[in-house]
Parts: structure tokens; sequence; C-alpha cells
């Protein structure tokens, strides 16, 4: 009998040390790609994938894009020059900061959000054209991403309470003010995760390409970029960015926030993008119960809406902002 207690509790031994070692193993796993993922100085924007998963832009049309985005970007230089610097410090004590420019005695403000590993430079060229149309702009760099502080990528889940505090500030200058969100990409997610939540003072919205969860957009890209299943992979990756990033993968749904939604969207997405599926975005359109509108640039790629045909892209925006937002 002795004899089998040792053994027994030799095998208890050695299957703890088992199971300790998948679970380190497991959680080193969930780690490095939580890392690769949310840390703003990983290399994750660096996107290698295959030939197949490729949505290749014609060359002429990419011609076409390449070419307002440098006459955007001058645009963009030139606005910016103008506008002046501040900050404010978010919920979790980290201090955000932020561009704006204003006109006098005008209570009509736009806030643009700006997507993944970018800074709100990108949406320069955005905020001059609001600007040119009479409304008060504010550019944020989003947490952990350009002059913001922050350890890791809130994805859209973490900015839409962040975007909570930026219209805080905004109606501690202007107690009248009509907002209006604009994003792209991320800067899109996080339009739609604000969205659910109803701000006060926050009259519509604007999101160009974004996905509709964190999860979804992280399972698609774990496949294209490293031909890897969600089981177990993402799993494990979800519990440790509850852990470190403070926040749950299929939580961050843009698709559950926009059923809550109330108030009118416009819904933007190139019809040729291979990082968030065109397809994502007749979801997050379906699920939305508000006043909305689709507008699909069938030759643009990945966040090149815009830059396919400028004043297209703007006839359609303020169409939809003075017909069914500010009507």
């Amino acid at each position: 009998m002795k004899g089998l207690r040792i053994v027994k509790k030799k095998g208890f031994i050695i299957g703890f040390i088992i199971f300790s070692l998948v679970l380190s193993g497991g959680y080193g796993i969930g780690a490095y790609f939580v890392n690769y993922a949310l840390s703003p100085t990983s290399s994750s924007h660096e996107r290698n994938i295959s030939d197949s998963d490729k949505i290749d832009v014609f060359t002429e049309d990419q011609k076409i894009i390449e070419k307002n985005k440098q006459k955007e970007m001058a645009i963009g230089n030139d606005f910016m020059k103008n506008t002046k610097p501040m900050n404010i410090i978010a919920n979790d004590s980290i201090r955000l900061k932020a561009q704006y420019l204003t006109h006098e005695n005008n209570h009509m403000w736009t806030i643009l959000i700006h997507g993944y590993k970018s800074d709100n430079t990108n949406m320069m060229s955005y905020g001059a054209k609001y600007y040119e149309q009479g409304y008060n702009v504010l550019l944020p760099n989003n947490r952990a991403h350009g002059t913001s502080e922050g350890d890791y990528i809130g994805m859209g889940w973490l900015d839409k309470d962040d975007i909570a505090c930026w219209v805080d500030w905004i109606v501690s200058r202007d107690s009248q003010a009509q907002i209006i969100l604009h994003g792209v990409s991320m800067g899109g997610a996080t339009v739609m995760m604000t969205a659910g939540d109803n701000l006060d003072h926050v009259i519509g919205y604007v999101e160009d390409c974004g996905y509709t969860s964190v999860w979804d957009i992280f399972a698609s890209e774990l496949d294209k970029r490293f031909s890897l299943p969600t089981f177990p992979v993402l799993d494990i990756s979800n519990m440790v960015a509850s852990l470190k990033a403070g926040y749950n993968f299929k939580k961050a749904s843009s698709i559950e926030q926009l059923k809550k939604s109330k108030q009118p969207m416009l819904f933007i997405h190139g019809g040729k993008d291979d990082f968030v599926p065109t397809d994502m975005v007749y979801q997050n359109y379906d699920a939305t119960k508000s006043v909305k509108d689709i507008y699909i640039v069938e030759k643009a790629g990945h966040a090149e809406s815009k830059d396919y045909n400028p004043q297209e892209y703007w006839n359609k925006v303020f169409q939809f902002i003075n017909t069914k937002i500010r009507s």
C-alpha cells in the first residue's frame, strides 16, 4: 500500500509538472501575440500575407490613388500648421494629446479618429475639409499612438472611453456643441463602438473601413499572416489580453454596439479591402437599427476610399450629414 501511495504521489507530481509546462507555454504564446498585436513598438504594422490573400488594385487605379494621396497629404500638412496642441487625462490616468482648430461662435464639431499604428497627422486632410465646411475640428492621438501615452493599443474598445473624455472636453468649452465622429480603419471601429454608448452632444457618425469586432479582425489576420487557427491561439491570447491590456476581444464588438446606437451612421468601405474584409461592412450595416447609408468604393483598397475620388467621397459624406444628421 505504501508503494502504491508513492507511485500515485509521483504520478500527481509529474502530471502537475506537465500541466504547469503546458500552461506556461500557452501563456507564453498568448503573451507573444498580445505584444505583437497591441504593443505600440511591435512590428505588426509590417504586414506580409500570401498572394492568395491579396486583392490587387489595378495599376491605373493605384496610380490615381497615389496621386490623390500626395495632394491630400499636402492639404493636410498645410492645415496642421494652423492647429493648436492640447491634452487631457483619461479615466485610467494616462495623458492623451490632440490638435484642434476652431471657428468663432460655431457649435458644429467633428472628432476625427485615426487608424492602427498611425497618428492624427493622417487625419489632417480630413480636418481641412471639415474646417472648410465650417466645423470646429479635434484630432486626437489614440492611446499608445503618436504623442499620447499608453502601453497597449485599445483597438477601439478602450478608445471609445477616451472619445467620451474628448467629448467632455468639447462640451466644457461649448455647452451647445453638436459633434460628429468620423474615423478610418481602427478609427472607424472606434466610431462604431462609441456609437453604442449614445453620448450626449454626439449627433451622428461616419465610419470608414472599420471591423466587426477585435476578435474577428485578429482571427482574420492570424490566418492570413501566420496560417494559424483561432483555437487555441486566439483564445489564449484573449485571456492574456484581458489580464494585461484590460479588455476582451469578443466583447470589443462593433456589431453589438451598433445594435444599441440611436444616431445616424454612414458606412464607407473599399471594394478591394484585403485587410478589413469588405464583407464586414455589410454585417455592421445590417446590425444597425438607426438611420443609415452605405457607400462602397469598388476600386479602393483598405483606407483608400477618400483617395480614390476625394470629391465624390466628400460629396457623399456631407450629403449624408446635411440630409440625415443635421436635417
